[in-house]
């Protein structure tokens, strides 16, 4: 309180209240203003989140307010929804739901920007990124299912901060997908169908979706199509299926590759975007589910990741983890070499008893079998090695899934030239029947018993 002159007056009694958000405001000092003419009150904010406001009142002048934002406290209670319930999905897929948790304080208030720890406990699943909480203390995320390749029980866990005070639990259950059902991921990036034969198929770079939503990967990323080998991957499972009445795993990306990247490891493949980051998970999550299905079914597998070059040499590249350098060596280098022994179908020399340098362009190889059909091939024993010509050695995904590290699982990254391969529907529907013979032809060959052993 001052006068006309600024000067401060003492004893005139000051009047508290609180006006909104409850709590309680008490004068210090008796309620009267000091010799500085100052007058001070204790106040304790209500239990409710948001603006509150208190009055100071003197008779015959009009109040002063006051105003302060109460925030929600440390969280006191953890809620996950949903709780309970039959929550079912196919092995590598997610739940149909998202769960979302609620974060509130002592008082019940949300606790907004707040980080929770997500853990998957049980049956090897994985989940989106989960956001800070909102301005209702809520964030929801999506939950993925293990591989298989059997029923099982999926466990989560959410915590709030260290320790298991403030801790909720998520349980759901694994299915094997039907076989030659078409499954679909987040959106319709990726599809996956499940086969019963020991064969497994992917095609990444033939997705033509371009949803403006997400960015263009930035250079120095290869963003180039590889047209029509979603359609030819398609192809070649359906000639699977007609010859033999069984069709392979299958799975696709329909998102295009200026997106996101299958073939490469997830930060440059998706370069921090989330939806990008989903779909390579889910791409990934089914090719496993493919794999243990296969390794479950079947003693022995054949992984083909089916891409397109643009070279101008016309014929198909075989990528067995050997550069065009490695390969430009005599057969007896290539067979002592340390490349060698990591190539992605390494195993089939324990198979067979087979050379290396037989494995990958000998009688009877890959690439033996597509010439015969009218389909050149490198490498193979019409033409060894590409002769320092660009060529595609395989990539992320034929190291992931190919024997290199040894398994039971082999494969290889094929690569489709475009003349008379991809050139028109009728090329492809030729090369797709061709290649599904070899594949059946080569199968049949490298798992009979003892088939092909090289004698010392």
């Amino acid at each position: 309180m001052t006068n006309a002159a600024g000067q401060g007056v003492a004893g005139v009694t000051v009047t508290w209240e609180v006006t909104t958000g409850g709590g309680s405001i008490e004068p210090v000092d008796g309620g009267a203003t000091a010799g500085s003419g100052e007058a001070h009150a204790r106040w304790t904010l209500g239990t409710g989140a948001g603006q509150q406001e208190a009055r100071a009142r003197v008779t015959g002048l009009p109040g002063l307010a006051f105003t302060a934002d109460a925030r929600a406290g440390s969280p006191a209670l953890l809620e996950l929804e949903p709780a309970s319930g039959a929550r079912i999905a196919v092995f590598g897929g997610a739940f149909a739901e998202p769960l979302q948790l609620r974060l509130e304080d002592l008082y019940g208030n949300p606790v907004q920007g707040f980080a929770v720890d997500v853990e998957v406990t049980a049956g090897g699943g994985w989940t989106t990124d989960v956001p800070l909480t909102d301005a209702q203390g809520t964030a929801s995320f999506h939950w993925y299912t293990g591989p298989g390749p059997a029923p099982e029980e999926q466990r989560l866990r959410v915590r709030a901060g260290t320790g298991d005070l403030l801790a909720a639990n998520a349980v759901g259950l694994s299915e094997a997908p039907a076989p030659g059902a078409m499954l679909e991921g987040h959106r319709g990036f990726v599809e996956y169908t499940a086969g019963t034969l020991p064969f497994i198929i992917t095609a990444g770079h033939g997705g033509t979706l371009l949803p403006g939503d997400i960015p263009d990967r930035s250079p120095p990323a290869t963003l180039v199509r590889d047209l029509d080998t979603d359609i030819l991957a398609l192809l070649v499972a359906d000639s699977l299926e007609a010859l033999t009445g069984e069709r392979p795993h299958l799975i696709r990306v329909h998102l295009h590759r200026r997106k996101m990247d299958a073939n490469r490891d997830l930060a440059e493949a998706a370069q921090g975007n989330p939806e990008a980051t989903r779909t390579w998970k889910e791409f990934h999550s089914w090719t496993e589910t493919a794999m243990a299905g296969v390794r479950a079914s079947h003693p022995r597998g054949l992984y083909v990741d089916v891409h397109g070059h643009g070279h101008d040499v016309q014929r198909l590249e075989l990528g067995y983890l050997l550069t065009g350098a490695q390969l430009a060596v005599d057969d007896h280098v290539l067979d002592g070499s340390g490349a060698a022994g990591s190539m992605s179908l390494r195993e089939i020399a324990a198979w067979t008893g087979r050379t290396p340098s037989r494995i990958v362009r000998g009688e009877g190889s890959l690439g033996d079998l597509f010439h015969r059909r009218g389909y050149p091939a490198v490498p193979s024993p019409q033409d060894l090695h590409p002769a320092g010509a660009p060529f595609f050695s395989g990539g992320y995904n034929t190291r992931r899934y190919g024997c290199g590290d040894g398994g039971t699982i082999c494969g290889f990254q094929l690569e489709a030239n475009r003349i008379g391969v991809r050139d028109s529907e009728a090329a492809l529907g030729r090369f797709a029947g061709a290649t599904a013979r070899v594949l059946l032809e080569y199968w049949a060959d490298v798992t009979a018993s003892g088939a092909g052993r090289d004698t010392p």
